[in-house]
């Protein structure tokens, strides 16, 4: 068993990145490749999962002979990512992710059918548009009839792959856990029928259910032969990115949290009873009787990329993350700003199509004043879900952080203003360890 590797794949909002690793979790050999996200008419967010799929060939050619001692292949992927398919695992739609805003009418419609009460006591969410899946299938419904009709399964991002390497149809309950379908309260592996019924959804339409850890099935001879791993290698079902950063950071007792800053700002908080709102999403842990909150800015990030290409696009990447921004927070992190209202790709917790702005401009207001009034905004923003949270469970005093944005210099000074006097660690690569980490259980569990 001790040279039985793990090839851990992490499907991230706009990067792909994959690691194989030992049953101890030492890593051998890293590959990572990154793609745009498609944005349309400020509403749509989606991506063609064709993507992930050429990203993870070409990653397995790069890796070559290394792969001959993989036995085992572990998922962390972004969720929802919405696909629809055919009875075949063809995409008949693009991902669509969790920053899209299309499906807002669909989002209250279920509300309305469901009653508010009945969707937080059952599922433990509220359906919004793009980061609950259960809006956007309800919008696929409405606007592409055709293609429902066609759809044989809906699923996820690890849906879509397990399917391209197996033939199988799986989901976890991490990635599906906001959908609005799950039982997410009692988080026992089965679908709400009586939300399905009510909605007119065909339960025949969703993919079995899984615990992350478990396995769905081997890949296929072709698949073996394509990408250069053992025809008999096992298939986990895997999990939500978020939910594994949280499980290889430690985040498995009620209060811990973490912070990831990536494309988006994600704020994380473990609970041991699931207490539904409408400001944030809970998640199931891949542990039992644990559950996470999921305190999402769409555009953390990201918004530092649309400032960089809007106000700073003289310098290079290097130069406006690594020197420009720790400047302005060393010289302005005490000043006056300009208020800067977060929702530069709206919100996963309105209703409505939010959108950013900036107020208390003045003709002396400087590009720097804007740079600092994004982070300002940001930052309290994500420490307003840990003053909600404090009323549900005693949080520690100490963020794990994970995410490129955390390592920009000066970065920890910005949260410490305006999050809080917290103990701050940063922690490598975490959603792809988890991946690994699901692993070394599913062999844990076979020695046992």
């Amino acid at each position: 068993m001790n040279n039985n590797k793990i090839l851990a794949i992490d499907v991230g909002t706009t990067s792909l990145k994959m690691g194989i690793f030992s049953e101890s979790l030492h890593r051998d050999g890293f590959y990572e490749h990154t793609y745009p996200v498609n944005i349309f008419e400020d509403e749509k967010a989606e991506i063609d999962p064709e993507v992930w799929w050429t990203s993870i060939v070409k990653g397995c050619r790069l890796f070559g002979e290394k792969l001959k001692e993989v036995r085992l292949v572990s998922f962390s992927v972004t969720s929802p990512g919405l696909v629809a398919m055919d009875r075949q695992g063809r995409a008949l739609t693009k991902a669509i992710l969790f920053l899209d805003q299309r499906s807002h009418k669909q989002a209250a419609y279920i509300i309305k059918t469901l009653g508010r009460d009945a969707l937080l006591e059952k599922g433990g969410n509220l359906p919004v548009s793009g980061g609950s899946s259960l809006s956007s299938m309800l919008w696929i419904r409405d606007n592409l009839p055709e293609v429902y009709t066609q759809t044989y399964k809906f699923g996820h991002t690890n849906t879509y792959l397990i399917y391209k390497l197996t033939k199988q149809w799986a989901i976890d309950p991490s990635t599906t856990s906001i959908t609005g379908l799950y039982n997410t309260k009692k988080n026992d592996l089965t679908w709400n029928t009586e939300f399905l019924e009510k909605l007119s959804l065909p339960e025949e339409k969703l993919p079995d259910l899984y615990q992350s850890f478990q396995e769905v099935g081997e890949i296929t001879d072709d698949v073996a032969r394509l990408l250069g791993l053992p025809p008999s290698c096992k298939v986990l079902c895997g999990g939500n990115d978020a939910v594994l950063s949280a499980f290889s950071a430690g985040v498995n007792t009620p209060g811990d949290i973490l912070h990831i800053s990536g494309t988006c700002d994600i704020m994380m908080v473990c609970l041991d009873k699931p207490v539904g709102s409408s400001t944030y999403n809970i998640r199931s842990h891949i542990l039992p009787d644990r559950w996470l909150t999921l305190f999402v800015l769409n555009t953390g990030g990201k918004s530092l990329e649309w400032f960089h290409s809007v106000f700073c696009s003289e310098m290079s990447a290097d130069t406006f993350y690594l020197e420009y921004i720790p400047e302005v927070i060393e010289k302005k992190i005490n000043g006056r700003c300009p208020l800067y209202k977060p929702f530069l790709q709206g919100s996963r917790y309105s209703r409505q199509l939010l959108k950013a702005g900036f107020s208390g401009i003045g003709v002396t207001t400087t590009r720097d004043d804007f740079l600092i009034a994004i982070l300002k905004g940001n930052n309290l923003y994500l420490a307003s879900h840990l003053a909600e949270i404090t009323k549900v469970v005693q949080c520690t005093d100490r963020i794990k952080i994970t995410g490129r944005a955390a390592k920009i210099p000066n970065m920890e000074k910005a949260m410490r203003k305006w999050i809080g006097e917290y103990h701050y660690t940063y922690i490598e690569q975490s959603s792809l360890h988890g991946a690994a980490k699901l692993g070394e259980i599913y062999y844990k569990q076979l020695k046992t």
